[in-house]
């Protein structure tokens, strides 16, 4: 099975010039984990996990009180991991799982000539049942 035979569509992503605050309220709005981050064109610069927020907010330099960094106006671009991995569209699902579980990576953009064309998550992978496993009985 294919990459591009589960990925979610359409892309939820924001710019490197979007707030926290925006970030956060759309990871809480739409319940997902990450979002890529896009330039202008939609290409790939790089991707935001909660996981990212929650250390900054409450885990800077050990004291709880440190967190108000994460003031509204905190760009995305000051948190986002970069480079950015993406998975090919026409990629093998069985490798992109093992990757994904190997590097525990709740998600990756799914690429196509550098643009983000979807997204795959462990969900869609769950969704994908038992057909997507290379060792099934």
């Amino acid at each position: 099975m294919r990459v591009r035979d589960v990925m979610t569509t359409p892309v939820v992503a924001v710019t490197p010039a979007a707030t926290i605050g925006e970030a956060i309220a759309v990871l809480t709005g739409k319940g997902i984990t990450s979002l890529p981050v896009v330039g202008d064109a939609g290409e790939l610069l790089g991707v935001l996990l909660e996981e990212d927020l929650l250390r900054a907010r409450y885990l800077p330099g050990g004291d709880p009180d440190s967190g108000v960094m994460l003031s509204g106006r905190t760009k995305v671009s000051a948190l986002m991991r970069r480079p950015a991995a993406g998975a090919h569209p026409d990629g093998d699902l069985t490798d992109l799982t093992a990757k994904m579980l190997e590097r525990r990576l709740r998600s990756v953009p799914v690429l196509e000539h550098g643009h983000v064309i979807g997204v795959i998550t462990w969900q869609d992978l769950l969704r994908a049942g038992p057909s997507a496993q290379r060792n099934e009985p």
